[in-house]
């Protein structure tokens, strides 16, 4: 009998309850979707900003994620009684020297693949002459279809065509030029200067937080997991190109050197820079072999390596705590290609990561917070 009388009592509570707590649910949910809103609106407008002003923010973002691998070797020189503007440029010019060094070793090899790039197109020529056939046969029937219908529909008349031309293709290259050169001069300098006044702006910035504590908890927990990440990441590419560059050896492809750096670079993309690799290493095949066995062994030489590097090397070095879902991944890479083309999608990774790391640390700290505030 008392089961009833509850069950009508609570009954009757949440019916005289009721429309207070539905104003309540009502006003949460109302601002629930104004921060929505709000934090919809500024993703656009940060991300039109970065679009826009790409010449601007570029040199910045490479500058800080040059800086945080950098540091570590100034704080070792500043270790042996150097100070950090000195550790700085060593630092700086050493990267200097070893891109240039690097350019000038490539050179060679990279002029001997663009002068057999012509041989590579008449051999695809020759392999798959049918097909180019067929094609050519289905185009001129489309452009023949065109004519007719364009003299059945023009009624005896000429269309007079206007043609506004646009800025040569070497007028286009030299600006471009022109342009990286820029920005690879402000990411230098900017560079130089993070690794040289870095501690001391830090410093300043941190005495001016009230809750500092946490302040300085927080960065240097988020750049030393990112700094692994990086240096863990680096020296998984470092293997891969090393890795490859032995089996072109092996397999006769010429120049394995250069294929070993062109495997250690393209690897820092996702998705797509093994698929690039693994383009380049077939035509690379195509110029270089006969047969179809030696044709075929140099991308599936390549396929292998990435293949253990995907599935055994990586998940086992990186853990559970940097690995990032295939779909974000895959997302950020899209908007910062989008956003900054080339170097955009090189640092589309370790962008996710560092924001992976700082919502699991903020997430954490909230945690932390709300059970100490139970407990009490």
């Amino acid at each position: 009998m008392t089961e009833p009388a509850d069950a009508a009592r609570d009954k009757h509570r949440s019916e005289t309850v009721s429309p207070a707590r539905r104003a309540l649910r009502r006003r949460a949910r109302l601002r629930d979707v104004q921060s929505y809103a709000v934090i919809g609106l500024f993703v656009l407008a940060a991300g039109s900003a970065l679009y826009v002003a790409s010449e601007l923010f570029l040199p910045i973002f490479l500058a800080l994620f040059l800086g945080v691998i950098l540091y570590p070797a100034v704080r070792t020189i500043g270790a042996i009684g150097l100070p950090d503007w000195c550790g700085a440029l060593v630092v700086v010019l050493t990267l200097v020297g070893f891109a240039g060094l690097s350019l000038f070793q490539l050179s060679d090899p990279a002029m001997y693949w663009l002068d057999a790039l012509p041989e590579i197109v008449r051999k695809l020529e020759s392999e798959f002459w049918g097909l180019r056939q067929s094609i050519e046969e289905a185009s001129q029937a489309t452009e023949k279809l065109k004519d007719m219908a364009e003299n059945g529909s023009g009624g005896g008349k000429e269309n007079a065509t206007v043609v506004v031309e646009g800025p040569s293709f070497l007028r286009q290259l030299a600006n471009y030029t022109w342009l990286t050169m820029a920005q690879i001069v402000m990411t230098l300098g900017l560079l130089y200067m993070l690794l040289a006044q870095g501690r001391r702006a830090a410093r300043s910035f941190v005495r001016r937080i009230d809750n500092r504590s946490d302040f300085v908890a927080f960065m240097s927990a988020v750049q030393e997991k990112f700094s692994t990440y990086v240096r863990a990441l680096t020296a998984i590419n470092l293997c891969v190109g090393a890795l490859t560059a032995l089996a072109m050896l092996l397999l006769g492809l010429p120049n394995p050197v250069m294929w070993g750096l062109l495997a250690f670079f393209l690897n820092f993309l996702p998705f797509v820079g093994p698929l690039a690799m693994l383009v380049v290493l077939t035509l690379a095949g195509l110029a270089s072999f006969d047969t179809w066995l030696a044709i075929a062994s140099v991308p599936a030489a390549f396929a292998l390596i990435n293949a253990v590097e995907c599935y055994a090397v990586t998940p086992v070095v990186m853990g559970r705590t940097m690995t990032l879902n295939p779909i974000l991944i895959f997302v950020s890479m899209l908007f910062w290609t989008w956003c900054w083309g080339m170097p955009g999608a090189f640092l589309a990774a370790p962008i996710a990561v560092f924001a992976k790391l700082v919502y699991d640390f903020v997430l954490g700290r909230s945690r932390e917070r709300s059970g100490v505030q139970s407990d009490s």
